[in-house]
């Protein structure tokens, strides 16, 4: 199914008649807009339109149809009418269509009427019969799977597997008729019994069936509990997330910290204040040299030439001293070396300015060379480390000057520590729950395998020239068979789905994932996730972001395995997810979901970034705008007008 157009008239916060074209090529249909402008309408709208008092949305109210209608029913204009009108094909590229109009009034007495065309044709068949045609394109069990919202995934990731997804499930997997066989079999079973009361054998079996009936709806009431339970907590827990974030808004985890922040500020001027001293400490040394390191540099160029200069001169006084001592006084060469030497050294003779010693000279050099640097390297070093605790300080005083109402913060530290408790008293009334479904299965499986053995070994004895005899013979045994189909049906359907899932999880999970594997009990229908060396993981050690993304992959694994090409529509799909996550549904579940997939998103949900990284997959943008003046929302052509 494609949807082609989609017209609302007086729809909610669509008044008047508002219209949605979809003609792109693009899988992606991007719709945006602020909360509160409609998106959420659309889908209820789409939902409604399709499915009448069938739809999921209006089954989870409690709402009457007509009250229900007559709530999403706009009075801007008097006509007090609105209608839904869908208009689809059934493939992408399909020229045969399909037209579904739904309109009520609250006028006079309430009404709704709907009626089908086909190819722009009113069609009577289907007009009549619409409800069965939708089912067998759609059925409404399935529609969650293609029709959701974002918000509730991050409800659902919390539980295993919810029971209203485990429902799905089943119905997914053809099982709910199956129930609805054996629950229909149970009637004619009943009615059979009844006629042949006084039959102590018969009547032993419809005690032992009784037992078991009451064993299984004792264990499906518990499960019901542990999953209202599990609902409560995930209530409770989100409102304690809520009013800590309050809490922390308001100073809370100032009060709370504010010893801590105190010493630390202490601290902080501490270390700030031997920072300072120790920057003295080497202003006070050889590092301002560094101002004059030209003049240093001519000092040490100068005492080198000294230095130079004083060699010669030892040398030239040893060589006399030598030559006074030497026997051959005849040799007038050495007293002409001599002597040149001594007018060289007197022509080049420059006056003694610094007259360093060797250990001095030796000290200028390492002074230049090394220890200003270090000096110096040393100083940017101790001033980053000053900026760094000037900063700690600022920021410290920062929040220790926040205005603080005190009133406030013990109301809502005492609501915190309130839920906090509340929330320890259900968890610990789950596992109570849990423990007593426990038993409640023990005694299930006890009924079950009591009333089996006994169903065996009696109808084993029932006469089979009786007809009700073999009416009930055959009844039992067309339930065991049943019963037993029922389980292979469910192992096998539910090792396709796991392993479906496993593969859309592997899609859109990052490589660092410690899932590798995704099972489902083919009992029970709760997932079990397993790591690379097989080894199962606890739930609780995935991150929310991979609990969101499995709760993902089950919806569009169980899409894929419906093997129904349905669009997909999501409302605030990224509303929870971090950015990691975003990406993944962005550029592999989006693109892929389905030939038509139509996300309803604010601007900061896909924003500008995430908008650039989806632009290849859009065939079709709207934006939803609110008029003040008129008070409604208006349905314009782009996406926040970034792409124009």
């Amino acid at each position: 199914m494609i949807i082609k157009k989609l017209k609302l008239y007086n729809f909610g916060i669509y008044a008047y008649l508002n219209m949605f074209v979809f003609k792109g090529a693009a899988p992606v249909v991007l719709i945006g807009g602020m909360n509160g402008r409609g998106k959420t309408t659309f889908l209820e709208a789409v939902l409604l339109g399709l499915y009448g008092s069938n739809s999921f949305a209006f089954q989870e109210t409690k709402f009457k149809y007509k009250d229900y209608l007559a709530s999403y029913t706009n009075k801007t204009d008097a006509s007090q009418m609105a209608y839904i009108e869908i208009e689809f094909s059934m493939e992408k590229y399909d020229s045969e269509t399909y037209t579904i109009h739904r309109e009520w009034s609250k006028k006079s007495k309430f009404q709704e009427h709907v009626w089908v065309k086909k190819n722009g044709e009113d069609n009577a068949f289907l007009t009549e019969n619409w409800a069965m045609f939708i089912e067998n394109i759609l059925p409404s069990a399935l529609s969650k799977f293609f029709f959701f919202d974002g918000e509730k995934i991050a409800a659902l990731a919390e539980n295993n597997t919810s029971e209203q997804i485990k429902e799905s499930i089943k119905a997914m997997l053809g099982v709910s008729i199956l129930d609805t066989l054996d629950n229909d079999l149970n009637k004619i079973i009943s009615k059979i019994s009844k006629s042949k009361k006084g039959n102590s054998e018969l009547d032993r079996l419809e005690t032992l069936k009784n037992e078991k009936e009451k064993a299984i709806a004792d264990l499906q009431e518990a499960d019901s509990k542990i999953a209202d339970k599990n609902a409560a907590i995930i209530k409770l827990k989100a409102k304690l997330e809520n009013k800590k974030n309050d809490y922390t808004l308001k100073g809370g985890d100032i009060v709370s910290q504010k010893h801590d922040l105190i010493f630390k500020r202490a601290e902080s001027i501490s270390a700030l204040n031997l920072c300072n001293e120790s920057l003295a400490e080497l202003a006070s040394s050889e590092m301002p040299l560094k101002m004059v390191s030209f003049l240093l540099n001519d000092i040490e160029v100068q005492s080198e030439q000294e230095f130079e200069q004083k060699k010669y001169e030892i040398t030239l006084e040893k060589i006399k001293e030598l030559q006074s001592s030497f026997s051959d006084k005849e040799h007038t060469d050495i007293s002409s070396f001599i002597s040149f030497v001594q007018n060289k050294l007197a022509t080049e003779k420059k006056d003694t300015l610094y007259n360093l010693s060797n250990e001095s000279l030796f000290k200028l050099h390492d002074l230049i060379k090394n220890r200003i640097d270090a000096s110096i390297d040393k100083a940017k070093n101790i001033t980053k480390e000053r900026e760094k605790h000037k900063n700690s300080i600022n920021e410290i005083d920062n929040y220790l000057s926040v205005d603080i109402d005190d009133e406030v913060l013990n109301k809502l530290f005492k609501e915190i520590k309130t839920l906090e408790n509340t929330i320890s008293e259900e968890e610990i009334s789950l596992k109570f729950l849990e423990e007593q479904r426990k038993t409640l299965n023990g005694i299930a499986t006890k009924a079950e395998s009591e009333f089996s053995k006994a169903a065996e070994e009696i109808l084993s004895s029932i006469e089979t020239d009786e007809e009700e005899g073999r009416s009930l013979k055959y009844l039992y045994m067309a339930q065991k068979i049943f019963a037993e189909y029922q389980k292979k049906l469910q192992a096998r359907k539910t090792e396709i789905l796991a392993k479906e899932m496993t593969n859309c999880f592997t899609q859109l999970a990052n490589k660092k994932s410690l899932v590798s594997k995704i099972t489902m009990d083919p009992v029970s229908l709760d997932l079990h996730y397993f790591d690379s060396s097989e080894n199962e993981i606890i739930k609780k050690r995935l991150s929310s972001g991979e609990k969101q993304l499995m709760v993902i992959s089950l919806l569009w694994a169980l899409a894929l395995c419906s093997k129904k090409k349905l669009p997909v529509i999501i409302d605030t799909p990224l509303s929870r997810l971090d950015s990691a996550h975003r990406g993944s549904l962005i550029k592999t579940y989006f693109p892929n979901a389905s030939d038509q997939t139509i996300i309803l998103s604010t601007d900061t949900e896909v924003d500008k970034r995430y908008y650039k990284m989806m632009r290849p997959f859009i065939g079709d943008e709207y934006t939803l705008e609110y008029n003040d003046t008129s008070k409604r929302t208006v349905v314009r052509r782009g996406y926040f007008g970034w792409g124009e």
